[in-house]
């Protein structure tokens, strides 16, 4: 796999010259709804990787989904692909959906470390 993967960039309908895939062939109206959700709060967010001049509109209902990518480390992908998730229930690959599942299973359990900041922030 690449250094870093673009997931999530999809066809307007009728342009059959794009080699994305159309979003609309991804619904499943049948997705688990607990794994939908964790899939969704998994790429609500992440690291900012660039931003764009224009915003991209949703491929099924036009809505603006923002103008910049988000990365996590492995893939790359557009803010507005947590949209396609929640609100018209786009299933990504099962690879994709597996590394969000794992990659928040990883940090669940932790309990953030208090004693470093004190001590970095102390005055002396």
């Amino acid at each position: 796999m690449p250094e870093l993967s673009l997931i999530g960039y999809w066809r307007a309908e009728g342009d059959t010259s794009s080699p994305y895939p159309d979003p609309r062939d991804w619904i499943d109206p049948d997705w688990d709804e607990v794994e939908r959700d964790r899939t969704w709060f998994y790429f609500v967010s992440g690291t900012l990787f660039r931003a764009f001049m224009g915003y991209s509109p949703c491929r099924i209902c036009g809505e603006n989904n923002g103008a910049v990518e988000y990365t996590d480390g492995t893939y790359v992908w557009r803010e507005g692909l947590a949209h396609y998730v929640y609100d018209h229930a786009v299933r990504l690959p099962d690879v994709v959906v597996s590394h969000a599942r794992r990659r928040l299973r990883d940090v669940e359990g932790l309990d953030p470390d208090t004693d470093w900041w004190v001590e970095a922030t102390a005055k002396k």
